[in-house]
């Protein structure tokens, strides 16, 4: 917390009567202080400060520091048999294979949405599987077709009477039952 309140006495900002008292009677802080100057100039290039012999061999012992220490990475075998790793598996897995299940509903149903929204090119092109001739007019597929089985207009018309007649005995038989089925309540 010292070297923080020290940090913004430099900038100007906390200048305060105890901070100097203390900055005046300890050591560290004084390192600190000069620490700090050196480094705000360094930054805003404000003098030559060239490093000298005493920050080289600091260096040089924290990197030999630093290589004596080795950190090994664990096996994948040793991954899997962490108890973390374990867990993680049982209780993500479903997660895991319902969000894939998701994944690929939802890129089936983008993709067949896309394919039957695609506009059509020109609407004069004729459709792809075509049905009907280029006259409108159905034409009987073999020459022996018999034409008795042809549907005439007239019967047509008879079967359109018959149908009409079956709803009306329909409708009669309908109101008749529900007017008893409301007198027997």
């Amino acid at each position: 917390m010292q070297k923080e309140l020290l940090s913004a006495y430099i900038d100007g900002e906390q200048v305060d009567q105890d901070i100097t008292i203390e900055l005046c009677s300890d050591n560290e802080l004084q390192q600190s202080w000069s620490n700090y100057h050196v480094i705000r100039s360094v930054m805003r290039e404000e003098s030559n400060i060239f490093l000298g012999a005493d920050f080289t061999a600091k260096m040089e012992s924290l990197i030999a520091e630093e290589a004596e220490i080795k950190v090994s990475q664990p096996t994948p075998e040793e991954v899997e048999n962490l108890p973390f790793m374990q867990k993680f598996k049982t209780l993500f897995a479903p997660m895991v294979q319902v969000a894939v299940a998701a994944g690929v509903c939802l890129v089936a149903v983008l993709g067949v949405q896309s394919f039957n929204s695609a506009p059509s090119q020109t609407a004069n092109d004729t459709p792809v599987l075509q049905t009907l001739p280029f006259s409108n007019n159905v034409q009987e597929v073999s020459y022996n077709a018999p034409n008795k089985d042809a549907v005439t207009q007239e019967q047509l018309e008879q079967k359109n009477k018959r149908i009409g007649a079956m709803l009306q005995s329909y409708e009669l038989q309908r109101r008749v039952y529900a007017d008893s089925v409301q007198n027997h309540k």
